[in-house]
């Protein structure tokens, strides 16, 4: 079977020179996620100083790629984890991310901001696909804060990734009806140790965007079948955190 699959694919391999470079398409964004404990007697001054030292660092290494970054880092406020802080990290598609962070373990700049946070924290790792499935807020220049509410959820048996699009589908027709200010993020499980199938991020302004915007969302008529689709199709654990953001993409 080898010979066979080489034999037709060896012709066309030789006439790759011959038709120029091959361009692939993108893939949409790159999530990665760091779950963190502190190492003890480290706390939320030794954060600041590893976040502040990495901004520097990349700050120094300038990589064209790595510039495109966006980074951040969650505080815990309500469920879901034990971890003490999570940093969130994406790129626009694929070959961006793996330039940028080549650039950056390969530089000294990246390797001395790694063991910066390696003095103060134990942190697993998580890779998602991401896509922006509904957009009510626009960033506002100079706002650095956020919160963030997640969704960890796992499909029903028998259940599909077609159930998964009608539910969506269900949340951004009931956020676009009442105009919510929120923006709504599916992470998909790329390489990632997780039991989840599914991750949603649905951010707001503040603590106070997210009481109003929740409560609208679940006293507006219509709340009822929504949960009953979202129990039909999965099942989900949520948790809140404080987001500040630690590096904004240059364009």
């Amino acid at each position: 079977m080898y010979k066979k699959i080489m034999s037709s694919v060896l012709p066309l391999l030789l006439l790759v020179p011959m038709m120029g470079q091959v361009q692939a398409a993108e893939t949409g964004g790159v999530v990665e996620t760091f779950s963190c404990k502190y190492i003890d007697g480290k706390g939320a001054k030794d954060l600041d100083g590893a976040i502040k030292f990495w901004q520097a660092q990349v700050a120094k290494l300038n990589s064209a790629d790595l510039n495109k970054y966006f980074g951040a880092v969650l505080t815990p406020i309500k469920g879901g984890s034990d971890a003490d802080f999570f940093w969130l990290g994406g790129s626009p598609d694929l070959n961006t991310f793996a330039r940028g962070q080549s650039d950056y373990a390969s530089s000294e700049q990246g390797q001395a901001a790694d063991a910066r946070f390696a003095k103060m924290s134990r942190c697993t790792s998580n890779m998602y696909f991401s896509e922006q499935i509904y957009a009510g807020a626009p960033p506002e220049e100079g706002d650095t804060d956020a919160i963030i509410q997640a969704y960890g959820c796992t499909l029903k048996e028998g259940k599909s990734r077609a159930n998964v699009m009608a539910f969506e589908k269900m949340a951004v027709a009931r956020s676009e009806q009442l105009k919510a200010k929120t923006n709504i993020y599916r992470l998909s499980p790329y390489m990632a140790d997780t039991p989840a199938d599914v991750v949603y991020l649905v951010g707001y302004d503040d603590l106070v965007a997210f009481g109003e915007s929740s409560t609208e969302f679940m006293t507006a008529p219509g709340y009822g079948g929504f949960l009953a689709a979202v129990g039909d199709t999965m099942d989900c654990n949520s948790s809140l955190a404080a987001m500040r953001v630690t590096h904004a993409p240059m364009e």
